[in-house]
Parts: structure tokens; C-alpha cells; sequence
């Protein structure tokens, strides 16, 4: 028989172990042989939980990861719309920041306001435009100026706009808005300052209305005053 505690080998017979003096008691021995089982079992069941609750940090850390990924990914989504919706913004406002107004043959670029806009995009609201309701189109300028723009539009002269004739109103109107001297009181009858034989050149001022011009086309009051004296391109009449 040999010790269960520090294995030395006794007789069959004995009851205590003749090196270490345990006892050599066969049920003991079972006990302690079922005790050692136990504790074998034991650290077996403790190794494989740990080794289980060792791999769930990592499935939950792959999991974080994955969700990091996606969050990334739609993150950087987000970005690129936004970015691409203000650059197609911005071209939108670049290509509607300013309007072209021909004048003196020349091409003359002029910021347009909000006036101005409501003007030019404004549609004809009856068939007919009288001058009382032509002065909206120019608000603040004088009854001088509103004629000038008004007669010139007015192509039969019958002291009513129709059809055509209220659109050319509405592109005086703009240009002079946004180019004249709207406050000019100074009425000029470019008919008065020809001979009515057709040999008189006249253009249009949007401050001083058809005036009789020289080969420069310039406007000889607005010369006089300071002011920009290009006339309108395309409004040349000989009377």
C-alpha cells in the first residue's frame, strides 16, 4: 500500500504510514482520492468558464468595432451630401448675382436688388397697362422720369400700354431703376430739337428719356450734369 499523502510504500496491513506517519485508513484514502477528484473537476469547470468569459470581451469588442464602422460610414455619407449640396447652392446664387444691361452699344454689368428683380419678372396682370399703374413699376422716381419711360414704351402713343409695349415697360423700367438719376425732373422733347425730316439721331436716356444724340450716342444733359451718359443699345430713331 503506498501513503496517499506522501506516496511512500507500507505493508498491506498497516494503519499508519511508517514515513509520514498518516493514516493509511482505506476509507480515508477514498475520501481524500474523492476530494482530489473534486478539486481536479474544480479548477476544470473554472479554467473553461474563464476561457469562456475570456471570449466574450472579444465578441463584444468585434461587435464595437463593426459598429464603429458603420458609424464611419455614414458619417462620411453625410459629408458628402452636405458638401455637394452647397456647392450646387453656391453656383445656383453665382449665376443669378447680377443682370446684363446694354447700354451705349457697350455691356455693362449691374447688381440687381430685390426691386428690381420683382420688376423684371413680374407678368402682365390685365391686358392693359394705364400710366397711373405704370408708376409702381418705379417707385420714387419722378412723374418726369416714369414719362420719359412710359412715352417710350408706348409705341402708337396712345397713352395706353398693351402686350408688347408692357413688357418693353417693364425692361425700361428695370434699367432706369437700377441705372438713372430717378430723381430728374427735366423734361426733353427730342422732337423739338430736329427737324422732323427723319435726318435727327435719337437715342434713349433712362434719365432724360429719347433725346437727340451725336455720333458718340451719348446723352448731351446727363454730359452736362456729371452723370453716366451712355444711352440705351438698340434704341436708335431718326426723326
Amino acid at each position: 500500500m503506498f501513503c496517499p499523502d506522501c506516496g511512500a510504500e507500507n505493508k498491506d496491513d498497516a494503519k499508519f504510514c511508517k514515513n509520514c506517519g498518516a493514516s493509511l485508513n482505506k476509507n480515508v484514502h477514498k475520501e481524500n482520492v474523492d476530494t482530489l477528484k473534486s478539486k481536479v473537476t474544480d479548477s476544470a469547470n473554472d479554467q473553461g468558464a474563464s476561457q469562456v468569459s475570456s471570449n466574450i470581451p472579444q465578441n463584444g469588442a468585434k461587435s464595437s468595432g463593426n459598429r464603429n464602422t458603420l458609424i464611419i460610414c455614414v458619417t462620411a455619407i453625410i459629408c458628402v451630401a452636405i458638401i455637394a449640396g452647397a456647392f450646387i447652392l453656391l453656383n445656383s446664387n453665382q449665376s443669378s448675382d447680377s443682370d446684363t444691361v446694354s447700354l451705349n452699344d457697350t455691356e455693362t454689368e449691374v447688381d440687381s436688388d430685390d426691386s428690381a428683380k420683382s420688376t423684371s419678372s413680374d407678368s402682365s396682370s390685365s391686358n392693359e397697362m394705364t400710366f397711373d399703374e405704370a408708376k409702381s413699376y418705379l417707385s420714387g422716381a419722378s412723374n418726369t422720369v416714369i414719362s420719359n419711360t412710359f412715352d417710350e414704351a408706348d409705341a402708337n402713343g396712345d397713352g395706353v400700354l398693351t402686350g408688347s409695349e408692357i413688357d418693353r415697360f417693364k425692361y425700361l423700367a428695370d434699367v432706369t431703376h437700377r441705372t438713372a438719376d430717378t430723381g430728374n425732373t427735366e423734361h426733353v422733347e427730342a422732337s423739338d430739337q430736329g427737324a422732323g425730316d427723319g435726318t435727327t439721331k435719337t437715342r434713349y436716356c433712362t434719365t432724360h428719356g429719347r433725346v437727340a444724340v451725336g455720333s458718340d450716342n451719348l446723352c448731351p444733359y446727363c454730359l452736362e450734369e456729371g452723370l453716366d451718359a451712355r444711352t440705351l443699345k438698340g434704341s436708335t430713331e431718326y426723326i
